[in-house]
């Protein structure tokens, strides 16, 4: 036994041995190290040319000096020519001759981002290509937003017509769907959709209140859980869409919660339109929230998470204007930094792609603001206001 062990001692101390154990340890590492930087290349290589494109888009956003000079300008005229060499040019053509009515340089924007969230998805490998569909589905919540809303009002086919986005899976049924005379007739006619329920469903309050309020927010409830749905179960915890989906997931609920505060419903209404599940906010959170007897409990309510500081900061200006935009600026303000962090996180995968999408569409809702701001007659001060 002791010849046995001195034989395996002399062994390990000879220098071949240690010679030998230390390259087999190098070559473990440098494995080590090459699988990972495959496992990288493989992961990022895809999104090679989409970002190369993505950069390109990112340079053409607008800077604060134009933003600047667009709020100076002497009117939507004025402003819609300074605009002919953005990649809004084009589309803002078809908004001269109505500068007076919003509502057309509106669907021009919103046409413009349908636009790059489809050029999004078909230049960007499949995983992302699957969750940019997705998000291309909210153009088709907001064309039934508009039919609704033409409806509600009495607008005939071609004036509603004029209001919608030329986009998304119902492009081709846009034109009948026009010719409906009524909100029950509208929500007939989308029968075998995957919101015609959502649709059936609403038609019951909205016959007693003669209120679009339930539809509408029963369909964004649709798009939020028809997003976290597909990032959960094709996601990972690493996935940065799913912690954007996510980080959306819980502003779009406290931005129902609060609105429903600010309109005094109850719980059990609120909690219709509250998603099922939270990213940051558990449902019990969720819940809990929901029943908070004012806006102060809600806020009071949220003291553990990250969103706590932003709606203390905007709750000051809520009580100066009691105006629940203060909020949402807030929250829309979040989305957009946190986009730009993950932007930073993985800028060799997915990372610009929901970068470039939260600046674009910040950049476009402060659009919205500057136009509409120009034909109320506002000042660039008060402009500027709105805009901070």
């Amino acid at each position: 036994m002791n010849d046995a062990v001195s034989l395996i001692e002399n062994f390990m101390n000879s220098p071949d041995v240690f010679i030998t154990m230390l390259v087999l340890g190098f070559i473990i590492v440098f494995m080590v190290i090459i699988i990972y930087l495959i496992r990288y290349l493989s992961e990022t290589a895809p999104y090679a040319y989409v970002n190369a494109r993505v950069r390109s888009m990112e340079a053409r956003l607008l800077d604060e000096n134009k933003l600047n000079e667009l709020i100076e300008s002497a009117g939507t005229t004025e402003l819609i020519n300074q605009l002919e060499d953005s990649d809004y040019g084009p589309y803002l053509l078809d908004a001269l001759g109505n500068e007076n009515d919003p509502t057309f340089a509106e669907k021009a924007l919103d046409t413009h981002l349908a636009h790059l969230y489809e050029a999004l998805a078909h230049m960007s490998p499949e995983g992302a290509r699957k969750i940019l569909r997705l998000f291309e589905m909210k153009f088709d919540v907001k064309n039934i937003k508009t039919l609704l809303r033409a409806k509600f009002v009495g607008l005939d086919a071609e004036q509603t017509y004029a209001l919608l986005v030329p986009l998304g899976s119902l492009k081709d049924k846009l034109r009948e769907l026009c010719e409906t005379k009524s909100v029950e007739e509208l929500a007939s006619s989308l029968e075998g959709y995957e919101f015609s329920k959502l649709l059936s469903d609403g038609l019951t309050d909205y016959e007693q209140t003669k209120r679009l309020t339930t539809m509408e927010l029963a369909l964004d409830k649709f798009i939020l859980e028809n997003l976290w749905k597909n990032v959960s179960i094709n996601g990972t915890e690493k996935d940065l869409f799913k912690e954007y989906v996510g980080t959306l997931l819980d502003v779009e609920n406290l931005k129902v919660i609060l609105k429903g505060k600010a309109d005094n419903l109850s719980s059990e209404i609120v909690l219709k339109y509250v998603t099922e599940t939270g990213y940051e906010l558990a449902p019990w959170k969720l819940k809990e929230l929901a029943e908070a007897d004012s806006i102060d409990g809600v806020i009071s309510g949220l003291d553990s998470t990250k969103y706590a500081p932003l709606l203390t900061h905007a709750l000051e200006e809520y009580q100066k204007t009691n105006s629940i935009y203060e909020f949402e600026k807030v929250f829309d303000d979040y989305v957009v930094s946190t986009g730009k962090k993950l932007s930073l996180r993985q800028p060799f995968g997915v990372g610009p792609i929901i970068g470039l999408i939260t600046s674009k569409e910040a950049e476009i809702r402060k659009l919205k603001i500057i136009i509409k701001g120009k034909i109320e007659g506002l000042s660039a001060t008060d402009i500027r206001k709105l805009m901070a």
